[in-house]
């Protein structure tokens, strides 16, 4: 049986086995851009019982048979640091050129054509207004500037940092992940965890669905950065 201990970060929890990220998901718990933050902490937060929350990791981690690869054949925390970039990029960052464009459309439709019924709906599409260029912009610097400084150090561990950031590129990262996590719970807020009206139709329920997508993905994506990527690209230099 894999034993969990409270005083171990969420982050390192997922990263060492990623199959445990979906039962943070239902708990609401924060394994991304909360994921230096001890497993008794983050449960407290929540208003959970660490111990519990032990026992049903215990649970899942065995019924699953995690193998640290969290059902993608690789184990990130091990795999080069060009391949987990790789990754990023052809999966997640592939994910948001995809996804935003359409759920920006969605949410214009729905909220112009349900706002008077349900106006937290004109909340939501204004926090995603304002959300998707953000992200949009993120994935752009993360291309160009971020994951290029640290494929060069890979190669040489006195590179320099660009001067592009203003500073250290990986701590402006994490600090818009910040920012993104806090927008999308917002969101999640608003409308009372996606929930989508009885007399909802078909594209207020793809929203919501879409929107509830969006979030778990980023979750994942964050956590690959914040808890794999960014501290062992910390450690070359």
């Amino acid at each position: 049986m894999t034993t969990f201990n409270s005083e171990t970060s969420i982050g390192q929890i997922v990263a060492e086995h990623p199959s445990s990220a979906r039962l943070f998901e239902r708990l609401g718990v924060d394994y991304c851009c909360g994921g230096d933050r001890s497993l008794r902490t983050a449960c407290a937060m929540e208003g959970l019982d660490a111990d519990t929350v032990i026992r049903m990791l215990e649970s899942d981690v065995d019924l699953d048979a995690d193998d640290g690869a969290g059902g993608e054949g690789i184990n990130w925390s091990a795999a080069p640091l060009d391949e987990l970039i790789n990754h990023i990029e052809e999966t997640h960052h592939a994910y948001l050129r995809r996804e935003l464009p359409r759920l920006g459309d969605l949410l214009e439709k729905v909220s112009h054509v349900h706002g008077t019924d349900a106006p937290w709906i004109v909340s939501v599409r204004e926090v995603f207004e304002e959300l998707k260029p953000s992200m949009e912009a993120h994935i752009e610097k993360e291309e160009k500037i971020v994951f290029p400084f640290i494929r060069a150090c890979v190669e040489d561990a006195t590179t320099p940092a660009p001067d592009a950031l203003d500073g250290d590129p990986i701590a402006c990262m994490e600090e818009e992940h910040d920012e993104t996590g806090t927008a999308l719970k917002r969101m999640r807020t608003l409308s009372q965890d996606f929930t989508v009206p009885e007399w909802g139709c078909n594209s207020f329920r793809a929203v919501m669905d879409g929107l509830e997508a969006l979030g778990t993905d980023t979750h994942q994506h964050v956590h690959k950065e914040n808890s794999i990527l960014f501290p062992r690209a910390r450690a070359l230099v």
